[in-house]
Formats: structure tokens, C-alpha cells, sequence
């Protein structure tokens, strides 16, 4: 390290800057690559298996341990440590940066709260932030929130235990329930998935009108709702979508769709810096909206749960729209389906 001439400060030296990079290699594109290489484990065990048996069988054992050792192993302490540098490595990466429609409104509402951030794009990886490894400027009462994720993501071997560790829950409407009645805030895309089949390349895309789930058990525990958007996140990865971005008769459309909801994940291929599962560098933005208090109703009717619905989609329209210049996307527009 060396001092500025201004003595503003240490300059981190080659060698540092280095470290720092080899580091982000080793941080930033596991969650991507280890669903990949999840996926594709079982085929290339099956392989091994038929050219070289005695591999084949050490690589089946190996597969079937990490499918089904339990999620909830304590988590080893150098695991801990890797995973508080992945949220500092994203921070410092990209940058990762916080910000408050209205940060006091916080302090008069007590925990837990329902988190929805958006929007999805290919992972949701900033959503991290609110996990049992949080971002700094995350104010205490929204950190170590359980994520909830895809339940497809919990089958993928390695991967399955790291999400758990970053707090991570398969998303499901008991899991979801069962975390608000612990007393812990829960932080879900309620978008999902589906999103990712109505991505469009230079839009943002929210799938929230016939979301009403979340809503719903919001309404039942009295949780309030707190909208997030992350500006930036959709630049990260490029992809493409087979039987979507590529026009063919061989499955109809909303065949693909059913069949996508069925699995919990939409088929695509991502890329991300020099078409590797290392992201690109964008500064991701998360702005944090107001929480929207509910009532507490153990059976809330359709039409109050609409009415809250339309209240939290108005909420992250409010926020898209009103920092979209502020974060580097003023010509930018926001589809809401």
C-alpha cells in the first residue's frame, strides 16, 4: 500500500489489486456456476459410468452425498467466513449500493417484515444482501431475513447447502408462514421465476398482478410489506432462452410455460463477463421503499388482498419511476405483467 501525495489515503498496490480480483473469481460466479454444474453432475456421471466405471462410481457417491447430507449441518466456521466475503466481494465488485425512499419510516414499525424485491433477471443474486450476511447499509431491522428461493435451486448438490447457510429457504407458503411466525422477516421475489419468461431486453420486467400470495400471509400475520427494487441487477448476465428467444413450432407456447412452472426454473443459457459465469460489472442499485403496513385478518377477503396488492405494485412503480435517472437508467421503462 501507498500514501496519495495528499495524504488522502493508502492506494492499494498490484500485487492487492491483484488479490482482489482472483478473489472476486473465487466469490462471485459460484452461485451461477454451481447450478450449472449441478445440473449437469448426473449426465456426466452417467458418462463416467459407461467409459469409466470405477470414476463413475467414486463421482455417484460423491453426488448422492451431497443430495441428500442434510440441509441443516452447522454451518463450518470457514464456510461462515466465505460466505461474509461473497457479500463483501458483490459490494466492492459491482458496487452494491443501499438506499431509502424514506429510512425513518422504519424505526416506528417493529419486525418482521415481508421484503418483496424485484426485479428477478436471470438470478436475483443482490437479494443476498438481506441474508445472514447483510450488506452494511442494510438497517438492522431488515437484515438476516430468510431468503426464499426456487425450490429447484435445493436440489442442485454444493449449491444446496450454501444457499441454506446465506439464510435461504425453499419457498413454499408453510416455509413462508412458518418464518413469520418466528418472529424473522422473510425476503422473496414474489415475481419468481415466471419473470424470466417475460424478460425483455432493454425493460424491466415485474410479474406481480396475480401474485396475491404474499400478500395474502402479509394480511394473516400482519407483516408489512416492504417493496425493493434493484436497479442495474438485469445488466449482470446476458442469456438466452431456447423455444423463447429462439422462434420454433416444436413446443407451443403455453405448453413451455406450464411445463416451466412445473420444474421451477426457466432453461437457458447464461453468460455473463467474456461469456463466463463471472457477472459484468454494473453498479446494482437497491432502493428501499417504505414499508406498507396491513392489518392483521386471519381469512383477509379477495378484494382487501387485491387492494393491498395494488398498493404494494403502485409502491415499486413509485420507486422505478422515481429513481431510475438517479440510478443511471432515465429513458428506462418498467413492464409490469
Amino acid at each position: 500500500m501507498v500514501e496519495t501525495e495528499q495524504g488522502a489515503g493508502p492506494i492499494p498496490s498490484t500485487s492487492s489489486r491483484l488479490l482482489g480480483h482472483v478473489g472476486h473469481y473465487l466469490a462471485l460466479p459460484v452461485w451461477i456456476f454451481g447450478l450449472i454444474a449441478g445440473a449437469l453432475w448426473p449426465t456426466f456421471t452417467l458418462l463416467l459410468l459407461f467409459f469409466f466405471p470405477k470414476l463413475g462410481t467414486v463421482s455417484l457417491a460423491l453426488l448422492v452425498i451431497a443430495l441428500f447430507t442434510p440441509l441443516d449441518v452447522p454451518c463450518p466456521k470457514f464456510m461462515t467466513r466465505y460466505l461474509r466475503y461473497c457479500t463483501t466481494a458483490a459490494s466492492e465488485y459491482y458496487p452494491v449500493t443501499i438506499r431509502y425512499v424514506k429510512r425513518e419510516a422504519f424505526k416506528d414499525t417493529k419486525k418482521p417484515f415481508v421484503i418483496g424485491y424485484e426485479p428477478h433477471s436471470v438470478m436475483p443474486q443482490a437479494m443476498s444482501m438481506f441474508g445472514s450476511q447483510p450488506h452494511p447499509d442494510v438497517l438492522p431491522e431488515l437484515q438476516h431475513a430468510r431468503l426464499l428461493a426456487s425450490s429447484a435451486g435445493f436440489w442442485a448438490p454444493l449449491t444446496r447447502h450454501l444457499w441454506w447457510w446465506l439464510g435461504a429457504r425453499p419457498v413454499s407458503r408453510d416455509s413462508f408462514a412458518a418464518q413469520l411466525r418466528s418472529g424473522s422477516s422473510v425476503a422473496l421475489c414474489p415475481g419468481g421465476v415466471q419473470e424470466c419468461l417475460y424478460m425483455e431486453r432493454g425493460a424491466e420486467v415485474v410479474y406481480l398482478r396475480r401474485r396475491r400470495g404474499f400478500v395474502r400471509l402479509a394480511l394473516q400475520h400482519g407483516t408489512p410489506l416492504v417493496p425493493v427494487f434493484a436497479f442495474g441487477q438485469t445488466e449482470t448476465y446476458s442469456y438466452v432462452r431456447p423455444f423463447i428467444d429462439w422462434r420454433t413450432s416444436l413446443i407451443p407456447k403455453s405448453k413451455y410455460f406450464s411445463f416451466v412452472r412445473r420444474i421451477g426454473y426457466v432453461p437457458m443459457l447464461i453468460f455473463g463477463s467474456l461469456g463466463t459465469a463471472m457477472p459484468k460489472k454494473f453498479p446494482i442499485n437497491i432502493v428501499i421503499g417504505e414499508p406498507i403496513v396491513v392489518p392483521r385478518v386471519d381469512s383477509p377477503p379477495p378484494e382487501q388482498v387485491e387492494e393491498y396488492l395494488q398498493k404494494f405494485i403502485a409502491a415499486m412503480q413509485g420507486i422505478f419511476e422515481g429513481y431510475k435517472a438517479e440510478c443511471g437508467y432515465p429513458t428506462l421503462k418498467l413492464i409490469v405483467y
